[in-house]
């Protein structure tokens, strides 16, 4: 019996570690953005190169979705109400010239997690944002601010950080050039799990809409 529980608990072990290892990230993410009228629930799903990424409205109601492969490069803004979708056109080049960070040591606990504050102050528009980032051992950060770099989602202010890699912004608090907050967006959970291959797929019988 006890060999039978070393056998499941190095099986759960392993698993586990699949699941959270750097490079493989495939699970959910939890995230809310608080505007000024608004308030947005975003649902991320992660399984290799492939996201998707569904707005809520507050009661609940689809907004909107992206779906995006990070290995060919396309994003596509899909509605289900209109069973339409369109390809987004992403600009993920560097923006570091356009902006100026300021990394302190002040840092906040955001569920049990130490985050620092990155203060990032876009030149062109004169206004200012607020990173409460910390370490990661996951790697979907670069794959998915890349995937919805200026495609005008809920998160924007959070995928436009800047130098992604090895860290997670787990709240942004965004103000305009008068210290007026803009939206607060917040990560509320990171869960690890398999997602099935069909929910990266846009449904049969949708319409593609083309700009002229």
């Amino acid at each position: 019996m006890r060999f039978i529980c070393y056998i499941a608990f190095f099986t759960l072990l392993l698993s586990t570690n699949a699941y959270s290892k750097v490079g493989g990230f495939e699970g959910k993410v939890n995230i809310v953005r608080e505007g000024v009228y608004d308030t947005i629930q975003v649902e991320v799903y992660i399984k290799g190169n492939l996201i998707r990424v569904n707005e809520f409205s507050k009661g609940g109601k689809l907004i909107r979705s992206y779906f995006a492969n990070v290995e060919s490069g396309s994003t596509y803004l899909v509605s289900f109400s209109n069973r339409m979708y369109s390809k987004v056109k992403v600009d993920n080049s560097p923006a570091i010239s356009n902006v100026s960070i300021l990394k302190s040591e002040n840092y906040i606990e955001i569920n049990g997690i130490r985050c620092y504050q990155w203060r990032v102050k876009n030149l062109a528009t004169q206004t200012e944002t607020t990173y409460w980032v910390s370490e990661t051992k996951y790697d979907f950060a670069p794959k998915l601010f890349s995937a919805l770099a200026n495609a005008g989602s809920a998160i924007e202010e959070l995928v436009s950080l800047p130098q992604p890699e090895g860290i997670l912004p787990l709240m942004v608090v965004d103000r305009t050039r008068f210290r007026k907050l803009r939206s607060n967006i917040r990560v509320l959970s990171i869960t690890p799990m398999q997602i099935s291959q069909t929910l990266f797929t846009i449904p049969v019988g949708f319409n593609e809409l083309i700009s002229s």
